[in-house]
């Protein structure tokens, strides 16, 4: 594990490089089979050089992890080796109460292949989120060029209409969320139906409910988007969350 990268970084020089960020719960990080895949088929896919087998890192993140609990873990990795860095989860019980006020974006975005892995490069969505957290904002809704919807600086997002869920489609370039998939899963596996599609920005009034993804916060309902409020409650999405936190968290659940 590399604590210092050199300025003939691929990293430092172009912001060539990858991440994860994983929940840690009890020495366990959660997930972590679905976070190495994703970055191993990233680096395949943007063809950048990584000589450490998925094994090899794998193991090391697990007796990294073992003292740990409640924090999270980003792996960075780039062309010079990878490192460990630590935070704090900043999610409370106030947060999940209070659910996320969402903003748009003040620009729309086009299309890249970038934005199918998570980069180092990120900065543009620091930008975006840390002047809607100045003006009471919990988030920032990307909108693509053509008016449809895409996902937020750290989140994907979810929506609800009767017992049917829907989320934008993966290929209209957006990252795929690890919670993302997970949840998709558990809802497909308690039968209730989802639509992953195209949705236009002028269609967001319709749905009755709003929730966004991460593998910190995990799951989290939004209240509103811009003017635009939802439901405070949605069994669709009680269900699932109940789900996730019986397998994740087996001793605590979060309680809102």
């Amino acid at each position: 594990m590399k604590n210092k990268i050199s300025f003939a970084s691929g990293l430092t020089k172009f912001g060539i490089g990858l991440f994860e960020t994983i929940k840690v719960y009890q020495g366990n990080p959660l997930l972590l089979e679905e976070h190495l895949d994703r970055l191993y088929s990233s680096l395949s896919k943007l063809e950048i050089p990584f000589k450490f087998e998925k094994e090899q890192l794998e193991k090391e993140i697990l007796d990294y992890c073992q003292p740990l609990d409640n924090k999270a873990l980003r792996v960075t990795v780039c062309d010079e080796g990878y490192n460990f860095s630590l935070r704090d989860i900043p999610y409370g019980r106030d947060d999940y109460k209070r659910g996320y006020r969402v903003a748009l974006a003040p620009f729309k975005r086009g299309e890249s292949p970038l934005y199918n892995h998570k980069t180092a490069n990120y900065y543009e969505n620091i930008l975006v989120r840390r002047d809607a957290l100045d003006n009471g904002y919990d988030e920032v809704l990307f909108v693509r060029y053509d008016n449809k919807v895409l996902e937020g600086t750290t989140t994907n997002i979810f929506f609800v209409k009767g017992d049917c869920l829907y989320t934008p489609k993966e290929d209209l370039g957006l990252l795929p969320g690890i919670l993302r998939a997970k949840v998709i899963e558990l809802a497909k596996g308690l039968g209730i139906e989802v639509r992953l599609m195209e949705i236009d920005i002028s269609e967001i009034s319709n749905y009755d409910f709003a929730f966004a993804t991460n593998s910190l916060v995990d799951m989290i309902r939004i209240r509103s988007i811009e003017e635009l409020r939802y439901d405070s409650r949605n069994k669709i999405f009680d269900k699932i969350r109940e789900s996730f936190n019986k397998k994740a968290y087996p001793l605590k659940l979060i309680d809102d």
